[in-house]
């Protein structure tokens, strides 16, 4: 997902459940929603050949306060102004510059475009 206007808990009743699944070789993780806010996920091993299926581990992940905005990533960032870092030990520059090269392959992909005001890397932009 990387639009937060597409509806993960369309009802606020969990009856779109998971948000998000991610599998693997070794089975699934399914997260519940709404996405940009998971409070709970669950852990399904994949049943292997000859053997009873594993036991669902169910993780319940409550949020302090009632906060739904980006506050963990201004958190650490106000974290790292405090401390004098230029950069984040949970996400450095080199991940992110990954996450925006996948997010500016996808706008390829798709045909988006935006305005050069908002493309332009030049500061301050002089048209």
């Amino acid at each position: 997902m990387t639009h937060l206007r597409i509806a993960t808990d369309p009802d606020e009743k969990n009856s779109a459940r998971p948000a998000i699944r991610i599998q693997g070789t070794k089975g699934e993780i399914q997260v519940d929603g709404p996405a940009f806010r998971p409070e709970r996920y669950r852990v399904i091993p994949r049943k292997q050949p000859g053997e009873d299926a594993p036991p669902v581990k169910e993780v319940e992940c409550p949020f302090p306060g009632s906060g739904k905005g980006m506050y963990w990533e201004a958190d650490e960032a106000a974290r790292c102004v405090r401390d004098g870092k230029l950069e984040s030990e949970g996400l450095p520059w080199e991940e992110s510059i990954a996450i925006m090269e996948v997010m500016d392959e996808a706008r390829r992909q798709g045909g988006l475009k935006y305005p050069e005001k908002i493309e332009s890397t030049v500061y301050p932009l002089q048209l």
